[in-house]
């Protein structure tokens, strides 16, 4: 079932009168009995199928709930359930989970759904990007270039027949300029994209523009590992330890009349991550170190040794972040306010460092580099794992991204980017 829900106007007349069922099938049972035979049915059957005997019987589903939410928080626990919005109901985001979990178990058992697209890149992929419109990524390489592809040709076989200047049917748009050797991060705002690269330069490019340069920063003897951009400004996580803020409205030779503030936050490691949340600055730097501050006052409220190892792979939405560890361990925090909370530590399959993670509406993604794998886990009591999948190629997996379309990107070391769809991204965007 879809997220619109099934008009009523579908059903004949003939199936009731009144809203006075005429088989006499919803009859024969009490409620109680019905939500108890829902148990043994999975959401989609139960929308699609059993709801179109009679109407009694479709609004007892649609209006119990009560028993989805029931059920849902069953398959997920707090803190990461979805939150209904105003055009979605239980029975809908119950469906969206089953459907998801079926779906990767599919991709998995099957081997189905599974892409590793090359000739993109010359060199290792080491960050990637998904953008909101669900099937553009942007890929950043150590060989000096930034890439965009159209993903939704992975569910349109017949236009990958055609070729174009970039050699791949999935490219649309390249930045190449051998001056920036590796490209460390990736971040976008609307129509830029941003990056930082090895030679302690970070640039503006403009995606409406096939790629064309805006303008660019000049960091001091040093390069920015991680970045963010929000609102116009970038905020900049340095090697050598300290946080660099542009305003990237500015478009100056002198980087110094667009860099708005520079804060030290440690001596004695690099910022590896950089998250934004409200008025605050979430840092992690070596060694294992989470640090807080307040963005108005540069104020650092939070200082925690979190011993996870040399360096952990991270991820932050809807106020939670993810951390990877070394061992094969996710630590998960919630933002409360003006700090972060320790909620529980998770073991996944790999029992090996977690190079790249993700997380939507309770299932957790974790790749690694050491296996190879990308292991899918339901965040319910117990965790579930719903699959482990293994691509075709010898690459390690360097970097993730994922999106609630039912799309997920690897970026490989041997230059592969490695592709996993959902049938959903299939529905979302096959002609």
């Amino acid at each position: 079932m879809s997220d619109n829900e099934t008009n009523e106007n579908e059903f004949s007349s003939n199936d009731c009168n009144n809203g006075i069922c005429q088989c006499g099938l919803f009859e024969l049972l009490p409620p109680e009995i019905w939500l108890n035979l829902f148990g043994y049915m999975s959401a989609e059957f139960i929308a699609e199928k059993l709801s179109l005997v009679c109407k009694p019987l479709r609004r007892f589903i649609v209006s119990s709930q009560s028993y989805w939410k029931y059920r849902y928080e069953q398959r997920v626990r707090a803190p990461y359930r979805a939150i209904v919005t105003t055009n979605r109901t239980w029975l809908n985001v119950c469906d969206k989970l089953e459907r998801m979990g079926h779906e990767w178990q599919q991709c998995a058992e099957q081997h189905q759904n599974i892409l590793s697209i090359s000739g993109v890149h010359i060199g290792p992929i080491i960050n990637t990007l998904l953008l909101e419109d669900g099937y553009t990524c942007i890929t950043g390489s150590r060989d000096s270039s930034i890439c965009c592809l159209d993903l939704r040709q992975l569910v349109r076989p017949e236009e990958t027949k055609v070729t174009n200047i970039y050699d791949s049917p999935y490219v649309s748009k390249r930045a190449h300029d051998q001056q920036q050797r590796w490209i460390w991060s990736l971040d976008h705002e609307a129509n830029i994209i941003s990056s930082t690269s090895s030679n302690s330069e970070i640039r503006l490019w403009d995606l409406n523009k096939d790629m064309c340069e805006i303008s660019r920063i000049k960091l001091q003897a040093t390069f920015a590992m991680t970045h963010r951009l929000r609102d116009s400004l970038l905020y900049a996580g340095i090697y050598n330890g300290h946080i660099h803020v542009y305003d990237t409205r500015i478009n100056n030779t002198d980087n110094n009349n667009s860099r708005v503030h520079i804060e030290r936050v440690t001596p004695r490691g690099y910022i590896h991550a950089l998250e934004l949340q409200d008025d605050y600055v979430l840092v992690m730097h070596k060694p294992s170190t989470l640090c807080i501050y307040d963005r108005r006052t540069w104020k650092k409220i939070e200082n925690v040794q979190l011993n996870l190892g040399e360096r952990v792979s991270s991820y932050y939405k809807d106020s939670l972040l993810f951390l990877g560890t070394n061992e094969g361990f996710v630590h998960v925090f919630s933002w409360k306010k003006d700090h972060c909370e320790f909620i529980e530590k998770i073991r996944t399959e790999h029992g090996c460092q977690i190079t790249a993670l993700h997380h939507s509406q309770g299932i957790l993604q974790t790749c690694t580099a050491t296996t190879k794998t990308l292991a899918i886990d339901q965040l319910s009591t117990p965790t579930i794992n719903l699959a482990r999948i293994v691509a075709d190629t010898h690459d390690q997996h360097l970097c993730m991204a994922a999106n609630d379309y039912g799309l997920t990107v690897i970026g490989g070391s041997d230059n592969n980017l490695i592709t996993v769809y959902r049938d959903e991204f299939r529905r979302w965007h096959a002609l």
